[in-house]
C-alpha cells in the first residue's frame, strides 16, 4: 500500500459571507475538491442542490466524525468540533476517512490565499 499522502485542493472559507454560503449555487463538487470551514462546528444544507460527507475535525485535524451522504435540508453538529471538511459524497469512504484519523491542513504557496492542500 502506498504510505504517501492524498493530497486535494480546498478552498477556504474564512470569512462570514463565504461560511454562510458555503456551496450553495454550484451545480455539483468534483471528488478532488473541498471546502474547509475553520471555526466550525455546525453546518446546513439549505438550499443545496446535491448531497455531500461532512467531515468533522477537532483543532488537531483528528476525524471527530464523518456524516456521509448528508442531503439537502438537513444539518449536521459535532459540538466537539473545531473545523468542518466538505467534500463530493462517497469521497470520504474513497480516501478512509473514518473517525480517530487525521487530516492535516496545510496552505499552499502556489495557490491563492483561498486554496489550502489537505493531507489525508
Amino acid at each position: 500500500m502506498d504510505d504517501r499522502p492524498t493530497l486535494i485542493c480546498a478552498e477556504a472559507a474564512r470569512h462570514y459571507r463565504r461560511r454562510l454560503v458555503g456551496l450553495i449555487g454550484r451545480a455539483r463538487l468534483a471528488p478532488d475538491q473541498a471546502l474547509w470551514i475553520p471555526h466550525c462546528r455546525s453546518i446546513h444544507m439549505f438550499f443545496m442542490r446535491f448531497a455531500i460527507d461532512a467531515v468533522f475535525l477537532d483543532a488537531h485535524g483528528r476525524v471527530l466524525r464523518v456524516h456521509a451522504g448528508l442531503k439537502p435540508w438537513r444539518t449536521a453538529t459535532v459540538w466537539r468540533a473545531r473545523s468542518v471538511l466538505e467534500l463530493a459524497v462517497g469521497t470520504a469512504a474513497d480516501l478512509g476517512i473514518k473517525e480517530n484519523s487525521h487530516v492535516q491542513i496545510v496552505a499552499d504557496s502556489n495557490a491563492d490565499r483561498a486554496a489550502q492542500r489537505l493531507r489525508l
